[in-house]
């Protein structure tokens, strides 16, 4: 309803012409009986272009046909540069070989230091924090509390990134942009190490309270794809670092943002550095048939987040009391 034609409605509609009117071009789409519900707000545009990258990444990851990355000689040195502080110590069992794998998938010493430090700096960030503030809400307690006390776990997420050396190394314009972007879709595999890969039956009461029932079902039912991972909690921490450098994993944020970025090429280049490490990690964990099940589980249910929250931002933009939630909620939130 909102597209008019510049003419009389009767523009000559051809593959050479087709771009000229959009109002036309449509009507033609209609009279050889196209449905209407088959056409695809900007919303849904952005969630399908969303999900066609990520299939195109997904089978470049998964192809065996050469290695999945070839890095840099910088970026080799900058793989040991993760290193645990002196005065706070953390003790991880070391990463050990579990299956064979082919030559382009075996994890090396370098490899194996890398994902350590990552356990560390990830556990030294996560023991500064309280995390019990859901198990003290009741029924009466307002969705706008809930948004404030997550400041808790966005920050501590924040911190790790900050642990990571290639995200340090960006430009902070560029650091800003991935946290507005990325955040709100990627605290759920947080949320899942933070609470021991366990429900949280408290919050999904105030969830089904605040939004709606079949919200907190899906949040519920995607949450437990990864559950599987209980025992190898390191698989959700590096997909963390991977997602991190997504250029944008928020369906409402503007296309124009991608322009606003100082170095794309770098955060591509980063993202398939740590993806590389991921997929050969994998390996060690699992044969090459469950590993590429595992990378296939991890895309998919993030683009159920990301869809999820964009209903969970509807009721937050909804709600009264936006201008009082903490500035970096309404930043990630997009307010």
């Amino acid at each position: 309803s909102e597209l008019r034609c510049q003419s009389s409605g009767s523009c000559v509609i051809n593959i050479h012409t087709r771009r000229h009117c959009a109002y036309c071009r449509l009507q033609k789409c209609f009279d050889v009986e196209m449905r209407k519900e088959l056409i695809l707000s900007d919303e849904e545009k952005k969630s399908r272009h969303l999900l066609i990258l990520a299939n195109r990444q997904l089978k470049q990851i998964l192809s065996n046909k050469q290695p999945l990355l070839t890095l840099s000689t910088a970026l080799r040195k900058r793989k040991r540069s993760l290193i645990s502080s002196r005065n706070e110590q953390t003790v991880v069992n070391s990463v050990t070989k579990m299956h064979c794998c082919s030559s382009n998938d075996i994890l090396n010493d370098e490899d194996r230091i890398l994902l350590n430090n990552i356990n560390n700096a990830y556990q030294l960030v996560v023991d500064k924090n309280d995390y019990s503030y859901i198990d003290k809400y009741t029924s009466s307690t307002p969705f706008s509390q809930f948004i404030n006390d997550e400041t808790i776990m966005y920050e501590s997420l924040i911190n790790f990134f900050k642990c990571i050396p290639e995200f340090k190394q960006l430009d902070k314009n560029d650091q800003i942009l991935l946290i507005k972007s990325n955040l709100l879709t990627i605290i759920h595999l947080h949320h899942i190490i933070i609470y021991n890969f366990q429900d949280c039956p408290n919050l999904d009461k105030c969830l089904s309270k605040w939004i709606n029932k079949d919200f907190d079902y899906q949040i519920v039912r995607t949450r437990q794809y990864f559950y599987r991972f209980i025992n190898h909690p390191l698989v959700l921490k590096l997909a963390l670092v991977v997602l991190i450098f997504s250029v944008n994993l928020s369906s409402w944020f503007d296309i124009t943002q991608f322009y606003e970025y100082k170095n794309m090429k770098i955060l591509f280049e980063y993202q398939n550095y740590y993806t590389n490490i991921l997929w050969r990690y994998l390996n060690y964990l699992f044969d090459e048939k469950e590993a590429i099940k595992v990378m296939e589980i991890i895309v998919m249910q993030i683009l159920r987040f990301q869809l999820l929250m964009v209903t969970m931002r509807n009721s937050v933009c909804q709600s009264p009391y936006c201008s009082q939630y903490h500035p970096l909620m309404q930043s990630v939130l997009g307010l």
